[in-house]
């Protein structure tokens, strides 16, 4: 069955859940944090998930009832609702892998952008990206996350290491965008 991006729902970590695996990613940017933080809820999905790993797939926008594919125009900002859909190319394109986030908060106030994963992922939980301000104009970005499957070893062995590849792509190509800047 080929379930719409519409049709997915979000599988959210629960606090007080001692089964998540947790990982944590850090990046610098030197720029100005009120600058990274309207880029990070700027940029379009097709630029900033692209990659040699992450190919953006579609992305659909709840509150507008609006599909993106690739290739399609879309200039909105990041709101909570909406919901991504990436490919991931494990092993250089020998197995693909589709991965859906619904984006589940925009905290303007505490610089925090929550996305959980969606019903078609093999993960569930959450995604934690903030952003501090450094006292030499520096931005500070950390992606926090929260996840677990139906399998220990993957939980263990294999996501770390495949998340920590998605994750440098997908900060990497916002950061390179923001030093355009």
């Amino acid at each position: 069955m080929n379930t719409q991006i519409e049709e997915l729902t979000p599988r959210c970590y629960i606090e007080d859940e001692a089964l998540y695996s947790h990982h944590l990613k850090t990046y610098l940017v030197a720029k100005p944090i009120n600058l990274v933080w309207q880029k990070y809820l700027s940029l379009p999905p097709e630029v900033v998930w692209t990659g040699k790993m992450i190919k953006f797939k579609e992305l659909y926008d709840r509150s507008k009832n609006r599909k993106v594919r690739p290739g399609e125009i879309y200039s909105d900002p990041m709101v909570i609702g909406q919901l991504i859909l990436l490919e991931l190319k494990i092993f250089n394109g020998l197995i693909n892998v589709t991965v859906g986030h619904e984006v589940m908060e925009i905290n303007e106030n505490q610089r925090i952008i929550k996305t959980s994963y969606l019903s078609n992922s093999k993960s569930e939980g959450s995604q934690f990206i903030r952003f501090k301000d450094l006292a030499n104009g520096t931005t500070q970005v950390s992606h926090e996350t929260f996840y677990k499957s139906d399998s220990w070893f993957r939980d263990r062995y294999i996501y770390p290491f495949f998340h920590t590849k998605a994750l440098n792509e997908f900060h990497n190509n916002v950061i390179k965008q923001i030093l355009k800047a």
